[in-house]
């Protein structure tokens, strides 16, 4: 079994989701760990922003039995890309536990499950697999919304003692510092959600750069902003005693 298992999720689109999954995974992947992303959108975002084909087979094949061959975007980090095959009625059959026993036989130290903007079927089985959950919003007021009803889950599902997460961050996203809704932003959701952590990933356009050019982020910028916060947020993730939540999203 994987030793971090890291569902990223956030059910509007736009937020950044795929941009951090990809970005976070490159950062593990430079830190000497064995990286995986295992996309859950059929749109297949996260394969074409690490470089690798975005048709291949990858996730649904895995979900049903099969053994496909994760594609290398870097020397430790590979990827199973999605595809519309995940939005077929045979995989949403398929037991919200499929995911998490079908990783079960894969050698990585890491694997990050980028859940679909939208479809809480297929983010469930990556909220089911991870132990560690990601919730991306930026400061619209319907992406708070959608992250409010991510958290809703994750804490439902501890409650329960369901499969899940047993830690969870919030990851604020396209911070500017500049618009007073993004300075207002962090110190509400500090005091709507005291207890849980939050980190930030302001607007930095070298992100969506190395996304262009499909090139993993500490291949594009190692020295980047948006390189040194995903790497804030991947030392908690690796160790939660070496690094506090943000204090300032501004």
């Amino acid at each position: 079994m994987s030793k971090y298992r890291i569902a990223i999720a956030a059910r509007k689109g736009g937020v950044g989701k795929t941009t951090v999954s990809c970005g976070l995974a490159s950062v593990l992947a430079h830190q000497g760990l064995r990286t995986l992303v295992i996309d859950l959108d059929p749109q297949s975002n996260a394969a074409y922003v690490l470089g690798v084909d975005p048709i291949a087979p990858g996730t649904a094949e895995l979900l049903t039995g099969g053994k496909p061959t994760p594609l290398e975007a870097a020397p430790t980090l590979h990827v199973l890309p999605g595809g519309p095959e995940l939005g077929s009625q045979r995989i949403q059959s398929l037991h919200p536990e499929e995911l998490a026993e079908a990783i079960k036989s894969l050698d990585y130290d890491a694997i990050i499950f980028d859940c679909p903007p939208g479809n809480e079927y297929l983010e469930r089985f990556g909220l089911v697999a991870a132990d560690v959950g990601l919730v991306i919003t930026n400061a619209h007021p319907l992406a708070v919304m959608g992250a409010a009803r991510v958290i809703e889950i994750l804490e439902s599902y501890r409650k329960k003692g369901w499969r899940g997460p047993q830690r969870w961050a919030f990851v604020l996203s396209q911070i500017d510092s500049r618009r007073s809704l993004d300075k207002q932003f962090g110190p509400q959701l500090a005091q709507r959600y005291p207890k849980t952590p939050r980190f930030t990933i302001h607007q930095d356009t070298t992100l969506s750069l190395a996304a262009a050019e499909q090139v993993p982020l500490m291949e594009y910028a190692a020295s980047s902003r948006g390189a040194a916060e995903l790497t804030s947020l991947a030392q908690w993730i690796t160790d939660p005693t070496k690094v506090l939540e943000d204090t300032d999203a501004s």
